[in-house]
């Protein structure tokens, strides 16, 4: 019969009054190698941190091996999971052998002198884990990834039936990165060991895991084998890049390679864009179209605008206005020049009032003589006119050919194709 080493149901979670983990339901099988991927910010720590019981949900539950993992105490925790974090600190000059023989004394019953067994696992797994000659070296004196390995050995040593990482090989070089990935794959194949690994890398993801869960936004948006979850469209989407999926031709793993290589060999094509926004919406807009390589253009914006600050910032031409002040003939004028000279223009999530209305008149302008127009979607929300007059100019604006946006991941191909047509 199955068991479930780990089971989510309904859990929420986070920080004090920021949450994190949303509505999270999933099980882990005893024996599986699981991992854990996503973009940063989704919420695979605090996921992690919530399973072994370092944070208890503010709503669900969470099972390990059908204990409630709130109500456990720590030493039956400790054997039944190992947890091995991002960063261990020892406040204290432990040596190696003293920090792995702690998690000898988490298993034991007592905290008494070390049993000859004690003393044999702890040689084991530093031998496994290649720490066996620092073991009279300071914790604290150590290298990141000697410091890692020397962790892995503790955690290991509490011989638990659940072992958890956090990015637990991130700062190891690629002999003991393949050396580490071997043990905990012999040691689940073995023992049944169910491991739970937190990874940025996806193709090493999909080389050793059983199934892996995607994360974003705090909820698990696909769980399955690497070649249920490693989709092109849904990659793409969740970390907001372009990323395409093959076959590695030895292994049948799916392997995740960027667009970058093509990008930065083509010769660049330095095509102009106006961005309109205000209140902070154009940061990320900037930001992104000036990584792809776009000259952009930005206003008309109020002199103390957030958007204004980050354009200087960038070294963004920009059409200012005086603070709290309508745009005046002459702010017009030179937004007017330099969507003139644009290639395109792109609305952000800006709100409309009387004072800003013009910039979608300038839009009007630019189809008129071919150039494309995004507008960000959900112009109904951002409306504040008394006579919902920015809802009736972009609706018009669309009859001629502007085009609504909704994701970056959406629009920034959009914005390549038709820049490409015009040169």
């Amino acid at each position: 019969m199955q068991t479930d080493a780990i089971a989510f149901r309904s859990v929420s979670a986070g920080y004090r009054k920021r949450p994190v983990l949303q509505d999270v339901s999933f099980t882990v099988p005893e024996g599986e190698f699981v991992c854990l991927i996503g973009p940063n910010g989704s919420g695979k720590s605090t996921l992690l941190k919530t399973a072994a019981g370092l944070l208890r949900p503010s709503h669900g539950m969470v099972r390990v091996f059908g204990y409630d993992i709130s109500a456990l105490k720590p030493r039956l925790r400790a054997s039944l999971i190992g947890v091995v974090p991002q960063k261990i600190d020892s406040p204290m000059a432990f040596t190696v052998r003293q920090i792995v023989m702690n998690g000898r004394g988490r298993a034991r019953r007592s905290w008494g002198v070390p049993s000859q067994e004690d003393d044999d696992i702890a040689e084991r797994v530093m031998i496994y884990t290649n720490v066996l000659e620092l073991q009279d070296r300071l914790f604290n004196e150590l290298s990141a990834g000697e410091q890692q390995r020397a962790a892995l050995a503790m955690a290991l040593a509490q011989e638990p039936r659940i072992i958890m990482l956090d990015e637990a090989i991130s700062h190891l070089d690629i002999n003991h990165r393949q050396e580490v990935l071997r043990i905990l794959m012999k040691i689940n194949r073995e023992k049944r060991l169910t491991v739970l690994l937190v990874s940025h890398d996806l193709n090493l993801s999909s080389q050793i895991a059983d199934r892996l869960l995607l994360m974003q936004g705090g909820t698990i948006v696909r769980q399955g084998s690497p070649d249920e979850v490693m989709q092109d469209r849904l990659l793409s989407t969740v970390y907001d890049c372009d990323l395409q999926v093959r076959k590695d031709p030895l292994t049948g793993s799916p392997v995740v390679t960027g667009m970058l290589e093509g990008s930065v060999r083509k010769q660049a094509v330095r095509s102009r864009l106006h961005v309109v926004s205000g209140g902070g919406t154009g940061i990320e807009l900037f930001r992104r179209l000036s990584i792809e390589g776009y000259d952009v253009s930005a206003g008309v914006l109020n002199q103390l605008d957030s958007d204004a600050d980050a354009a200087r910032a960038l070294g963004i031409g920009c059409v200012l206005e005086q603070p709290f002040s309508a745009i005046g003939p002459a702010a017009i004028g030179q937004a007017a020049e330099m969507v003139s000279q644009a290639d395109g223009v792109v609305f952000s999530r800006v709100p409309f009032g009387s004072g800003n209305l013009v910039n979608l008149d300038l839009a009007l302008e630019a189809l008129k003589k071919g150039k494309p127009v995004w507008i960000a979607a959900g112009i109904e929300e951002r409306d504040y006119t008394s006579g919902r007059e920015a809802v009736s100019r972009v609706r018009l604006l669309e009859s001629q050919g502007a085009k609504a946006w909704s994701s970056m991941h959406d629009l920034l191909p959009e914005i390549a194709r038709k820049c490409r047509r015009m040169t």
